[in-house]
């Protein structure tokens, strides 16, 4: 993920009523990356935010053992499992700022309005660019054809990232379909399930496979830096349901005694200046109606994605890994 250089500008429109100076924001991003977000929020509204950095999990212990004691105003994490979990055990409340509503799409607003995501990327296949025909993959079940047989690649499926497809899987494609098509991807593996999102690029930049699965801001940086680079993006599901996506979601937290000053400060996330120069700097797509993508992104094309509200998807995640283990991905 690239950190923002430059500090973003707060929109005027953003104003506070709020008795208090600080805010604590509980994120599994840490407070040096986040700095050049919070402090022009601080700036124009004289409220510190403080970081209460930890990974998604050690979070979520936190917040479950200090209940309605805890600190936390808001809750910031990398994707919809953790998101939707912490909702599920009854950590979040409703936010209501209409500047979100306004201008966030309402499928990637929970819809209890607990939380939302900020910016958000697609998770769909990468392929070869020298060796591999676009136009051959059209679909998540296409990665499964036995033309593919020892050509594809993938990151364990012990990780939130896999988490959140599989649930998506079986929300579009029931229990029955998503475990074949999963079993398909099984026997075309390449190698063993890698560690992460950038080893399954490397892997079919170096001819290790053909095609992989991976986030697309793991690739814009890459791509953006060697317009050479022998991999390129498929976006998938363009006929149908519309490609997988996950992101980045916050919410506010139901032990926040600040609520007004915890809702400015989400009108403030999803302001344009904001949501291009952060989502921007992520190489992730922008959140906001408003705002416009990076570069980079644009140069991958538009594409339909999952109009599922991101709540709805995240409940699944359960089942989701239950269905990753029967399907023998590992």
């Amino acid at each position: 993920m690239r950190i923002l250089s430059a500090i973003v500008t707060l929109l005027a429109a953003v104003s506070v009523q709020a008795k208090t100076d600080k805010l604590v924001l509980y994120s599994s991003y840490d407070g040096e990356r986040l700095a050049p977000i919070l402090q022009p929020f601080t700036q124009a509204t004289g409220i510190e935010v403080e970081v209460v950095f930890a990974s998604s999990t050690d979070l979520l212990k936190q917040l479950e053992t200090e209940g309605l004691n805890s600190r936390a105003d808001l809750y910031l994490d990398k994707d919809i499992v953790y998101m939707g979990e912490a909702n599920r055990k009854g950590f979040l409340q409703s936010f209501t700022s209409q500047g979100v509503t306004e201008k966030v799409p309402s499928h990637l607003i929970s819809d209890d309005k607990n939380w939302f995501l900020l910016f958000y990327r697609a998770r769909t296949v990468m392929y070869n660019t020298q060796k591999v025909n676009p136009e051959d993959l059209k679909t998540y079940a296409d990665l499964g054809d036995p033309k593919w047989k020892g050509q594809l690649c993938v990151r364990t499926s012990k990780n939130s990232y896999n988490e959140a497809m599989a649930a998506y899987f079986i929300k579009h494609f029931g229990e029955i379909q998503a475990t074949a098509l999963l079993e398909s991807w099984v026997k075309n593996f390449a190698v063993e399930p890698l560690k992460g999102d950038r080893d399954v690029i490397a892997a079919i930049a170096n001819g290790t496979c053909a095609i992989g699965v991976a986030n697309t801001y793991y690739l814009a940086p890459i791509v953006r830096d060697d317009v050479n680079y022998p991999v390129g993006v498929r976006f998938l599901e363009q006929d149908k349901v519309g490609a997988h996506i996950n992101g980045v979601g916050i919410g506010i937290t139901k032990s926040s005694k600040n609520t007004a000053a915890a809702n400015a400060f989400l009108e403030f996330m999803v302001s344009k200046p904001v949501q291009e120069a952060v989502a921007g700097g992520f190489s992730q797509y922008p959140a906001s109606k408003e705002a416009d993508m990076a570069p980079i992104l644009k140069e991958f094309g538009g594409f339909a994605e999952d109009m599922t509200n991101v709540n709805a998807v995240s409940e699944l995640v359960p089942a989701g890994i239950e269905l990753m283990k029967k399907a023998g991905y590992k």
